[in-house]
């Protein structure tokens, strides 16, 4: 039998929080337990939910926090996070992603597709709609990276999980000249506020500038 998957919510809106815990339980088989949820990230951390699995993040909370501080503060706690939320402001959806969000799910989608979204966050997944993306991707004020062909190459084949050596290979150069494109290519983000350490937040910043599509990264 599948463990079912515990999910709670983060949101300012009561109505909101047991809205989303009756239509949860109302769906058939969805094996999903809704444990509850509280008004921000630090209410959440101190109500005993630490056994939760998928956390739903509204973007804009009461308290006025940054939702990539919220972000990184539950993925730093071992939580998988999927922002729940009207979704229409794109540069809060992106300090959320740049916060290590694991994916966006409308409140106006049907319960199913909630459901669908918190499946697959919990099962390591990057869940990001094609309709979101181009809001992303259309947003104006988005300082991008500026990569070059070759650094977009490199990283495309990088966040879909390919070792140096493998890319070497792949794009006809030495393990040195793919290193020193990563290098340059995590000191571009990192001079736009987009800083990408790790090999996750690489596939992230993939992500978002659509260098490759929202699927699960081999990491």
């Amino acid at each position: 039998m599948t463990t079912p998957i515990k999910t709670a919510i983060i949101d300012d809106h009561e109505a909101i929080r047991v809205g989303i815990g009756h239509a949860l339980a109302a769906a058939d088989d969805a094996g999903i337990v809704f444990l509850g949820g509280a008004e921000n990230v630090e209410a959440f951390l101190e109500g005993g939910f630490d056994d939760v699995d998928v956390v739903l993040l509204d973007l804009q909370l009461g308290d006025g926090s940054d939702p990539k501080d919220n972000a990184e503060t539950l993925r730093a706690e071992g939580f998988r996070v999927l922002v729940y939320s009207i979704a229409d402001n794109v540069r809060l959806l992106r300090r959320a992603l740049a916060g290590g969000a694991d994916g966006v799910c409308r409140k106006a989608d049907p319960i199913v597709e909630t459901i669908e979204a918190i499946v697959a966050v919990h099962s390591g997944q990057q869940v990001i709609s094609q309709e979101i993306l181009s809001a992303i991707e259309g947003d104006a004020h988005y300082v991008a990276a500026a990569l070059g062909p070759r650094e977009r190459e490199v990283l495309s084949l990088y966040a879909a999980g390919l070792e140096i050596p493998d890319i070497g290979r792949t794009l006809y150069i030495t393990e040195n000249s793919v290193k020193e494109y990563l290098k340059r290519i995590r000191a571009k983000y990192t001079q736009v506020d987009r800083p990408a350490a790790s090999k996750l937040e690489l596939f992230r910043r993939a992500v978002e500038d659509g260098i490759v599509p929202p699927v699960e990264p081999q990491v």
